[in-house]
């Protein structure tokens, strides 16, 4: 796969993204499927601000957390965001992730390595593609939510938007 067709698929897989956050009920933001999952007002949360956060190891920033003990730490803390303020986040994130992504050269997506504290040393790549499963992860997890407290979500919502 090239940048390029990265770019595209992750344009495909993030669309959706913004209009099912503007689904989302602002009284029930507290609102978890299992007292160990997010909230769906901490998903608000995690899907952009993840983004960002992978957008700095993607640009090798120095990073607020180095290790997974401490990304899963911070993650069970994580504040919840309204419905406009994330998607305000969501859009810088999408922005800032893609920059992050576009400001390698086909060759250092391609072949160079990276290290991360999720995954160890990987290709860029491969780092970029954990980006979109995590975020689908996540993404699922907010949409069953939202099935769970009768938002009408169906397929399509789920694919298209």
């Amino acid at each position: 796969m090239t940048k390029a067709q990265y770019l595209s698929w992750f344009d495909e897989v993030v669309r959706p993204t913004e209009p099912t956050f503007l689904r989302v009920p602002a009284e029930k933001l507290d609102f978890q499927l299992t007292a160990k999952s997010f909230s769906v007002g901490q998903l608000l949360a995690h899907i952009p601000l993840s983004l960002l956060f992978l957008a700095k190891v993607i640009r090798r920033d120095e990073l607020p957390y180095k290790s997974m003990r401490e990304i899963l730490v911070h993650n069970r803390r994580q504040n919840i965001l309204g419905v406009d303020a994330a998607v305000s986040t969501l859009r810088e994130a999408i922005g800032g992730f893609k920059g992050a992504v576009d400001s390698l050269s086909e060759e250092q997506f391609q072949s160079d390595m990276l290290d991360t504290p999720q995954l160890g040393r990987v290709h860029y790549w491969r780092y970029c593609a954990f980006a979109l499963e995590h975020h689908i992860h996540h993404f699922m997890e907010l949409h069953l939510s939202l099935k769970v407290l009768g938002v009408d979500v169906n397929t399509k919502t789920l694919y298209a938007g």
